[in-house]
C-alpha cells in the first residue's frame, strides 16, 4: 500500500512537471488554462522570459517531488533528506489541495472546474506521500525490499 501510494504521488508530480515543461511550447493560451497569474500570461503573450522561466522552475520542483516519490516507492536507491523532503512535499500538497475550501465557501462563483479538480489531484498527491510515509515508518525495510525484488526480477 505504501509503495502504491508513493507511486501515485510520483505520477501526479511527474504529470504536473510535464504540463509545466510543455507550457512554453503551447503558448499563452496554455498558461491561461493553467490559471497562471495575469502577469505570467502577459509575459507569454509578449514573448518575455517570466513565463517560460517560471514554468521551468515549477516543472523542476515538481520533477524533484516525483523523484522523491519514486525513492519512497523503492525505485531510487537514495536521495538526501528523503524523509524530511517527503514530509514537506506531503504537507505542501495537502495544503494546496485544501486551498480551494475557503474559496468554495466565500467565492463559489469565481471558481472554475479546473480549480476544484487541481485541488483534488494535489490533495491526492499529498495523501499519497502521507500514506507512503506512514506505511514505510511502520515497515522500514518495505520500500528497500520492494525495490530490490524489482531489480532482481528485471535481471539487474
Amino acid at each position: 500500500m505504501g509503495r502504491c501510494a508513493f507511486l501515485l504521488a510520483a505520477g501526479i508530480c511527474l504529470f504536473g512537471a510535464l504540463i509545466h515543461f510543455v507550457a512554453p511550447l503551447l503558448g499563452p493560451d496554455w498558461y491561461a488554462f493553467l490559471q497562471a497569474p495575469p502577469k505570467v500570461v502577459a509575459s507569454a503573450q509578449a514573448g518575455g522570459l517570466l513565463a517560460p522561466a517560471g514554468a521551468l522552475v515549477i516543472g523542476l520542483l515538481m520533477l524533484v517531488c516525483a523523484l522523491y516519490g519514486l525513492a519512497g516507492a523503492g525505485y531510487l536507491r537514495w536521495l538526501p533528506f528523503a524523509q524530511m523532503v517527503q514530509g514537506t512535499v506531503a504537507a505542501v500538497c495537502l495544503l494546496r489541495g485544501l486551498l480551494v475550501l475557503p474559496y468554495l465557501y466565500k467565492f463559489p462563483d469565481r471558481l472554475l472546474a479546473f480549480d476544484v479538480v487541481a485541488s483534488v489531484v494535489w490533495f491526492a498527491a499529498g495523501l499519497g506521500f502521507l500514506v507512503g510515509i506512514l506505511r514505510s515508518a511502520r515497515h522500514p525495510g518495505l520500500a528497500d525490499a520492494a525495490g530490490a525484488s524489482d531489480a532482481q526480477a528485471r535481471g539487474a
